[in-house]
């Protein structure tokens, strides 16, 4: 129990160099291993401290990020367009609900910044299928 309570103050912490080297790099391994960790953290609801009261946030549900890998699957093919309209809808489903579908929505937004072409459009579905499984493997609803 209490490795779940630190785990649900924890938050996302995106380290761009790392992130950028295994989206460029195109390592698997580490993406993996990313992707479990990222999927893990965001399945625990987001507590915060707001005028000396601790609240808790919003959960990230596997619908809302099933959502966007639908909607990243139904591009056929790299689309700079289509995966730069992804960014409003993110924005407006973190600005209804916060908390750990914020932290989802940052994660998605600094990963379109590193897509490039085909190559990368693939490894960024493939990162994004893997949040999601791990997500829901953690127990996310």
């Amino acid at each position: 129990m209490e490795n779940e309570e630190k785990k649900e103050f924890k938050k996302c912490i995106i380290d761009d160099r790392r992130f950028q080297k295994i989206i460029k790099d195109k390592n698997a391994e580490e993406l993996n291993i990313y992707a479990k960790d990222l999927g893990e953290i965001l399945r625990y609801p987001l507590w915060i401290k707001k005028d000396n009261k601790v609240i808790k946030e919003k959960e990230l549900s596997t619908s809302q990020i099933r959502h966007v890998l639908d909607e990243i699957q139904r591009m056929q093919k790299f689309d700079r367009g289509r995966l730069q309209l992804l960014r409003p809808k993110l924005a407006y489903i973190a600005g209804r609900h916060g908390g750990r579908v914020k932290e989802f929505q940052q994660i998605v937004d600094k990963a379109i910044d590193l897509v490039d072409d085909e190559k990368d459009f693939e490894f960024f579905k493939n990162f994004i299928e893997a949040i999601v499984a791990y997500h829901r493997y953690y127990g996310g609803k």
